[in-house]
């Protein structure tokens, strides 16, 4: 049986530990919820600056953006965190990509565009070829802090330096739930864009109220454009492919929060519970150690008695 002050060093530490995971917890949580508040707050933006990219696109025809390559070589957008004690969040976005990247790699070369240390880590691991890193963002993801990304992904694309652009991130659908997606974002479409700015909206909790309205005909709305369709179109879109880029942090952002937010959660949990084993566990030997005592007094007492 362990000593009465090793369970006692044992459980002071669980109990240290305990502490420092619950206040995690509540931090996480605090910024779980403003990551929610601010993509959402973007979406109804989102929506009509992609109703009126409808109207402009079917009048514009097929474009660059929108025509399929022929590829000789694919960019993978991978998102995962800069720190751990997230529970499974980054082994499943790295899953997901490296199944994408096998997959790639079979047709056409493939590089990597890191978002965040942990995937910078694992493409140096895999000795794969790095595109570019990205890490540091602040909490709350500001659009000026990701329009460098945006700038990189939709600069390549253009100039041919990839003919296709995958992303792998996390989509954010309830705080215990985190849906891993690997959406292709280049040459892009209009389903493909209302898709994933669709998606940014939580299905459940007191935020999934306030999402816009999803579909709205627009058929009646008549636009004058100049000087012309085609060269509204070209301009948009880069703006747009950023606009959706910036969405997609916000959801991997959210997502990343709430994980390490359950993840510290589980953590309060199972410190409480191995401190109660543990204070059990010392109260019994406490109290098998005076019973001990007791006894040996007790005998001692009864063997003086005797002589």
């Amino acid at each position: 049986m362990e000593s009465l002050q090793g369970l006692k060093t044992r459980k002071a530490a669980v109990k240290n530990v305990g502490t420092i995971t619950k206040a995690m917890e509540v931090v996480s949580a605090t910024k779980m919820r403003k990551s929610q508040e601010v993509a959402l707050r973007t979406r109804p933006y989102a929506i009509e600056a992609l109703r009126l990219f409808r109207k402009v696109a079917e009048l514009a025809g097929e474009t660059p953006w929108t025509t399929p390559r022929a590829v000789k070589k694919t960019l993978i957008v991978v998102m995962a965190s800069d720190r751990g004690l997230t529970g499974a969040f980054n082994a499943q976005v790295l899953r997901a990509a490296e199944a994408l990247i096998n997959a790639e790699s079979v047709k056409n070369p493939v590089a990597i565009l890191a978002i965040g240390k942990k995937v910078e880590r694992y493409v140096q691991t895999r000795g794969l070829e790095l595109a570019g890193s990205f890490s540091g963002f602040s909490d709350i993801v500001a659009f000026d802090e990701v329009s460098h990304v945006a700038n990189s992904i939709v600069e390549g694309f253009a100039t041919s330096q990839w003919d296709r652009v995958q992303v792998v991130s996390t989509h954010f659908r309830t705080t215990l739930r985190q849906e891993v997606l690997v959406r292709e974002l280049l040459p892009t479409n209009i389903e493909k864009l209302t898709q994933t700015i669709h998606e940014i909206a939580p299905e459940r909790g007191r935020f999934a109220d306030t999402a816009p309205e999803k579909e709205r005909n627009i058929n009646d709305v008549k636009y004058i454009l100049e000087p012309s369709p085609q060269v509204l179109f070209e301009t948009l879109m880069p703006y747009l492919l950023r606009m959706q880029i910036y969405h997609v942090v916000l959801e991997a952002n959210a997502s990343e929060h709430s994980a390490r937010r359950v993840a510290m959660k589980t953590a309060s949990d199972n410190a409480d519970e191995l401190a109660s084993a543990l204070t059990l566990a010392y109260n019994k030997a406490r109290q098998a150690a005076i019973t001990k005592e007791i006894i040996e007094i007790t005998g001692t007492q009864n063997a003086l008695e005797n002589v």
